[in-house]
């Protein structure tokens, strides 16, 4: 077969160095068909990444059940679907709200039931289960949530790690048995004796005080007789807190975190019921 005849030096060699121009051209070439074909993708990865973030976004509610928020300690982000999901899970979700709704019922509630049954009053007493439902909301509700997760929390800094052990291990933690005392302590000598009686006495008389006589209400004359009457009563009313209260906290305090809220209610609602018959009737 006929070999191909030789190139002669007026045929251009693509490849050869000794054309720069040509090779040049084509680098040039090259070059703009990868520059456009990255801008198809740039212009494609902006919207897929776009779309990832946004399904990132839309999955954000749906977290482990095990992952806590940095805040109190107690509340949790926890997986749900749907309206039923949502709402069985907004305790564990939303405590300090279910606190305060919690607090302001079961007060109320208390009262009721212990001036229908207990005193067989035919017709209720609004103003009196008025000082009881304000004092579930305020006081219960709001400002013992900041006293427990707030307050005690720093002064026994132990007390969450201790009370989400095991039993064994509390056994064996004495950091977290003192502070367990120091709670039942400060809880019952401290908080009851010194701030939650004198509060009490101060929403029963801003409510059943009889403002009928006068322009207005003298908040000073209020206070000198909510002082009045519970220094009158304050042996008697501590001596029945701490009955209840001491051998309760322990209990409270001891168990899991989750468990300290829904427990402590349902001491509470005993309490409650206690406090209405020992003091709601008086004037």
């Amino acid at each position: 077969s006929a070999s191909p005849p030789p190139r002669t030096s007026s045929e251009p060699d693509v490849v050869s160095p000794r054309h720069p121009t040509l090779a040049a051209m084509l680098r040039v070439a090259l070059r703009a068909r990868a520059v456009a074909r990255g801008d198809a993708q740039s212009t494609a990865r902006p919207w897929a990444e776009q779309t990832k973030r946004r399904s990132c976004q839309g999955s954000r509610p749906l977290r482990s059940a095990a992952e806590t928020k940095t805040g109190d300690g107690i509340s949790m982000d926890v997986e749900y679907s749907g309206l039923w999901g949502q709402i069985t899970t907004f305790p564990k979700r939303r405590p300090f709200a279910t606190n305060i709704m919690v607090a302001t019922v079961k007060t109320s509630c208390a009262d009721l039931v212990i001036q229908k049954c207990a005193e067989g009053k035919e017709e209720i007493d609004w103003k009196r289960n008025g000082v009881f439902t304000a004092f579930g909301f305020a006081y219960l509700g709001i400002a013992q949530w900041f006293i427990y997760v707030s307050l005690f929390t720093r002064l026994c800094p132990n007390a969450i790690k201790f009370a989400n052990m095991s039993w064994a291990e509390k056994l064996k933690f004495r950091a977290g048995q003192i502070d367990l005392v120091k709670q039942t302590v400060y809880d019952n000598f401290i908080h009851y004796t010194f701030v939650y009686f004198p509060v009490f006495y101060m929403f029963k008389e801003l409510i059943q005080a009889d403002s009928s006589k006068g322009a207005g209400i003298d908040v000073a004359k209020m206070g000198e007789n909510a002082l009045s009457k519970y220094w009158n009563n304050c042996v008697t009313d501590n001596l029945y807190m701490w009955s209840l209260w001491v051998p309760g906290d322990l209990l409270v305090y001891a168990c899991p975190i989750w468990m300290r809220l829904p427990l402590n209610h349902v001491i509470s609602l005993a309490w409650t019921m206690i406090l209405s018959n020992l003091r709601g009737s008086e004037k």
